[in-house]
């Protein structure tokens, strides 16, 4: 069993999200950064489908009452597992009493914790992701234990491109109205750093933006990825907790790759847009 000593300051369960029922209004959820949550769980022997903890700026403390491997893969924190420092992306024993704890955040902003085997959580709609109103959590709490399941593993060393995440080009592609916006802003877009400002599981805001508008189009659907243009010329990255319909224009749309690096970001960090066609 895994004890929560310490609830830290956002730590949540994820997987890889409720696909299907956006229909019904339901947001996708899963991992921020699906590199690094792979990568967790693919070190460790699990299925990329096993739920994992996303553990966001800092903080966190678990108790493991039973011998388990575990692995940790993402931004890179202040972690030690009892007095010892522990690496990413590397298989560590956990022994019965030992003590898992992050400190806070030194490259990055999101870390994943896998556990061999899995472990046990509420599913919902084909899902353990937290979701308010969806899940009877929206983040794990001091006190909250989680029983160990023993599926069935098979040793790996896939890594894929661990140090990706920390790039500050994201990769995107024309969205349905990007032909609105003018050619000034379409240069300004590849051109200049754009800084992050707000942000959360359900979108990334920026300081600085484009030319203001009075663009209108009717409520469309929107996706995880999908950059919205405010009137204020301000523009919204849509994240895995983002609704599914929006009206705004959307001006481009990022792939899973780009929310990845995007969600490992926080607020002052820059980032620079890289206009790609899809093929």
């Amino acid at each position: 069993m895994i004890e929560i000593l310490d609830s830290g300051y956002h730590i949540t369960i994820q997987d890889r999200g409720r696909t299907g029922f956006s229909k019904y209004g339901v947001p996708l959820s899963g991992s921020m950064d699906y590199i690094s949550s792979n990568n967790a769980n693919s070190i460790i022997g699990n299925s990329i489908d096993e739920p994992v903890f996303e553990i966001t700026m800092m903080g966190g403390k678990f108790l493991f009452t039973e011998e388990v491997d575990i692995c940790i893969s993402g931004a890179v924190f202040e972690v030690k597992l009892n007095n010892n420092s522990i690496d990413n992306n590397t298989i560590i024993r956990a022994q019965k009493g030992d003590i898992l704890n992050f400190g806070k955040a030194l490259k990055g902003f999101r870390i994943y914790l896998a556990i061999s085997g899995g472990f046990d959580s509420e599913l919902i709609l084909k899902s353990s992701s937290y979701y308010e109103n969806i899940t009877s959590s929206t983040v794990v709490k001091k006190g909250d234990t989680f029983d160990l399941f023993r599926n069935k593993t098979i040793p790996s060393s896939y890594i894929n491109y661990p140090e990706l995440i920390f790039e500050n080009i994201i990769e995107v592609s024309r969205g349905p109205e990007f032909n609105l916006i003018n050619g000034n802003d379409s240069e300004l877009l590849q051109e200049q750093f754009f800084t992050v400002s707000s942000n959360n599981r359900m979108g990334y805001f920026f300081e600085n933006g484009l030319s203001s508008n009075n663009f209108s189009i009717i409520t469309t659907p929107v996706i995880p990825g999908t950059i919205q243009l405010t009137p204020s010329g301000k523009m919204i990255a849509l994240m895995k907790d983002g609704q599914v319909t929006g009206g705004y224009p959307r001006i481009l749309q990022m792939n899973y790759n780009s929310i990845s690096i995007l969600s490992q970001k926080k607020q002052g960090d820059n980032i620079r847009f890289k206009l790609i066609n899809l093929s």
